[in-house]
């Protein structure tokens, strides 16, 4: 990914965005003049700041411009003036950096057009400094405090940090938003240990998976519970990014406890951003960037006459060894017209990875209002994404609108308002297709052949009718897929919530909460009758639905309060959710006689399949209880207790029961370390705890009817049968953890250290038991191990 950065004061004129973005040709240019204006008359020169970003991780736009005879030198020192040796100096956007000598002087050369340098070093905030006409530069460095008392949410409320005795990972909106990613989990990456963020695919809308502290089933989900703003969301990976406020990681038993049944894989808490800002006003601002998406290298394939080559010596060498596949004839040979010339030279040379490719060009624009007034605040955010994918043809396109409302109408009454609404529409990659994917096919397209030939019909390589002789499987020619194969997915959320906070006293507050995650989902998908693939022979569509409902209340007590060298955190509360699925597929329909209508017209296609149609329901009632004492502001305590109900279980064991407790010592807080001059802050931390599983199949404890056909004397005729054997017994999956670890801080709080044991113990797994046959079913599901 290739970044640029521009950055421009509202009342400053738009000569330089201009220039930028004519030069790259953009479409979208009236757009950021548009906004730019707005925004110059809707604040003085001094407001918020414009900022255009590009992403890259290899080459930049900037160094196209680069003049290769202008250098600069400088100093860099710390507040007190002492030089930084050390210090990373880099032109921003690109790979050219330097780093400070011990003296902290640096000369950087080869410097672009409007170049912005960026200085960093371990312990210090990072500072950026546009070089304009400037030969020299001083540049004064501050320390980056790192706040061991700054509050952290930790489910159902917020603590200290310095008061938390769990494992808790914290990553802020700057530290997502500073890769620029489209995926809000992309942007936790390396952010917080013991989190490991993998993407199994290539698609823009690809799943990305997350695992806390390694996977705890062998055949449950291992994705954590992701609570964002107090609600329970699926599909996270799918949130704005720039709506993100701060995210917080419970790792250990002790900090997840708290969610019960569905805390085992680990909980990330959201908290998105709201109305208010510093003082009463209203603040607008926009920030947008542009991206260059290319591939990072190639594989190194044969050309056309290397392929030749290839085949004849194969050619040569059959029937030296032992052969299954009989009579075997060349794929091809000089003598065909087509592909080669009167001399038998090939006539074309195609570089499959450069024809399935493209440089992807992606932009990202957010603008937001934020209002602050007595006694109340509001929000207002509105983003607009298109990330297109490296592949030809892929995309992902996300409007996204955020509303807030936060009031306090009377000293003992707060309320709250959050609305998110976002809809997706992406064009998708094939990665199943029988092995047949563009993915794989352009490494393996035979160079010999087209994309099309002369009269405009698309190359397969079967067209020769032999390929699998010599191991050269016929494919599916990946240009042809990737341009006419639909594969259309559209994601419509509506999520938020509403609460009413009671001020029963000084430190005494009751909290309820409704919320809501709505997700409507539809697939389209059409393969063209003229792509050759094993899977769809004559053309295939098919259409697709999937919504889901989910609903929550909560209410909740919290008694906050500090006597003397006492600090007292309490939770009592109790919740209710209930999840509602409802799925169609239309079957698949093949059998096109022509392309025309797509999956618009299902019914010119001659074989359809069954439809299918599903609907299920579960719900879960939850009680829980923490407290938390600080005693001295040196030793910690937290007990945790959780009971959850849950409709997915048998009817002898709904509920289940998940305790924890956690103990702390600050150790810097000590009369023996609180002087140090070194450490800052020293605290060691163990916990023990239990949490649970309940994902399994919505009615996996109960005996199931399927329909079906039956024939009988000739005649076909509906028949229903017991699918699944009842199992009353079956009880959750349970997750014991033992977690020790210590937190330091040294140097002005600079520099921080999290060091961490954990052992965990998964039981009662819920898996399918082998049962006799003679019983009329193969399994059972239970708990096993």
């Amino acid at each position: 990914m290739e970044k640029m950065f521009l950055s421009m004061r509202r009342g400053q004129k738009n000569a330089h965005l201009r220039k930028i973005l004519m030069a790259m040709k953009l479409t979208f240019v009236l757009f950021f003049i548009a906004i730019s204006q707005l925004m110059a008359s809707a604040a003085s020169s001094e407001g918020p700041r414009i900022s255009l970003t590009t992403e890259t991780d290899q080459t930049s736009l900037g160094t196209m411009n680069a003049q290769p005879d202008r250098t600069l030198t400088g100093k860099v020192t710390d507040s007190s003036g002492a030089p930084l040796p050390g210090v990373s100096v880099v032109v921003k956007g690109t790979t050219n950096g330097v780093v400070t000598d011990t003296d902290g002087n640096f000369t950087i050369s080869n410097l672009p057009q409007n170049a912005t340098l960026q200085f960093s070093f371990v312990g210090m905030t990072m500072q950026e400094m546009a070089v304009g006409n400037q030969t020299s530069l001083n540049i004064i460095l501050q320390e980056d405090s790192i706040d061991i008392d700054e509050v952290v949410a930790v489910g159902y409320g917020v603590q200290r940090r310095s008061d938390v005795a769990g494992s808790v990972g914290i990553a802020t909106a700057e530290d997502i938003l500073r890769t620029s990613s489209f995926n809000a989990l992309q942007g936790l990456k390396g952010k917080v240990s013991g989190v490991n963020i993998f993407t199994n695919s290539g698609n823009p809308t690809g799943n990305t998976r997350v695992v806390i502290r390694g996977i705890n089933s062998i055949n449950t989900s291992s994705n954590p519970l992701y609570v964002v703003d107090g609600v329970q969301m699926s599909d996270f990976q799918f949130t704005n990014p720039n709506d993100i406020e701060r995210i917080e990681v419970l790792k250990d038993a002790s900090a997840a406890a708290i969610y019960g049944a569905r805390g085992a894989n680990g909980v990330i808490l959201v908290t998105t951003k709201r109305g208010g800002g510093e003082g009463e006003g209203t603040t607008v601002s926009y920030d947008g960037w542009v991206s260059l998406g290319r591939i990072a290298k190639k594989v190194d394939l044969m050309n056309a006459e290397e392929f030749m080559e290839m085949e004849e010596i194969g050619f040569a060498n059959f029937g030296k060894y032992p052969q299954s596949m009989g009579n075997v004839g060349m794929t091809v040979n000089r003598t065909d017209p087509r592909l080669f010339d009167a001399q038998g030279n090939p006539l074309y040379d195609t570089d499959w990875q450069d024809e399935a490719t493209r440089d992807a060009i992606s932009n990202n624009h957010q603008f937001s209002i934020q209002q602050q007034s007595k006694g109340s605040s509001v929000g207002a955010f509105l983003n607009y994404t298109d990330q297109q994918g490296i592949m030809l043809n892929s995309y992902m396109k996300r409007l996204s609108a955020k509303f807030t409302y936060d009031a306090t109408p009377k000293p003992w009454l707060s309320t709250g308002i959050n609305l998110m609404v976002s809809h997706i529409w992406a064009n998708e990659l094939d990665e199943t297709g029988g092995g047949q994917t563009a993915r794989r096919t352009m490494w393996e397209m035979p160079p010999i052949f087209p994309v099309k030939f002369p009269d405009g019909t698309w190359v397969n390589s079967q067209f020769t009718g032999n390929q699998l002789n010599l191991g050269l499987e016929a494919m599916t020619n990946p240009v042809h897929e990737l341009k006419t194969r639909k594969m259309h997915r559209f994601k419509t959320k509506v999520f938020g919530n509403t609460s009413l906070t009671f001020h029963l006293a000084d430190g005494l507050d009751l909290k309820t909460q409704i919320g809501l995650d709505a997700n409507l989902n539809k697939d389209n998908n059409f393969s063209p009758n003229d792509l050759i693939n094993i899977s769809s022979p004559n053309g295939r569509a098919n259409i697709s639905t999937f919504d889901r409902y989910y609903w929550q209340e909560e209410t909740f007590l919290t008694f906050n309060k500090s006597i003397g060298i006492h600090r007292i955190n309490a939770l009592a509360g109790l919740s209710w959710s209930q999840s509602t699925e409802a799925s169609t597929n239309t079957g698949d329909v093949s059998g096109f006689s022509t392309n025309f209508f797509g999956y618009e017209n299902l019914g010119a296609g001659t074989t359809p399949s069954a439809p299918s149609s599903g609907w299920s329901r579960w719900a879960m009632n939850s009680y829980f209880l923490r407290g938390s004492y600080t005693l001295k502001d040196k030793y910690l305590a937290t007990v945790t207790a959780r009971m959850d109900g849950s409709s997915r279980f048998g009817m002898n064991n709904h509920y289940g029961f998940f305790p924890s407790a956690a103990l702390g010592w600050i150790i810097s807080n000590e009369d023996f370390l609180k002087d140090s001059e070194f450490i800052n802050n020293l605290k060691l931390h163990a916990s023990y705890g239990r949490t649970g599983s309940s994902e399994i199949g919505v009615y996996s404890t109960l005996a199931t009817i399927s329909s079906g056909t039956v024939l009988l004397n000739n005649n076909r005729g509906a028949s229903t049968n017991v699918a699944r054997l009842a199992n009353p017994d079956l009880e959750w999956e349970k997750t014991d953890q033992f977690d020790v670890g210590v937190n330091l801080t040294v140097l002005d709080n600079r520099i921080s250290l999290e060091l961490d044991y954990y052992y965990k113990l998964t039981s009662d797994l819920l898996l399918a038991r082998p049962i006799p046959y003679a019983t009329g079913f193969s399994s059972v599901t239970d708990n096993i191990g």
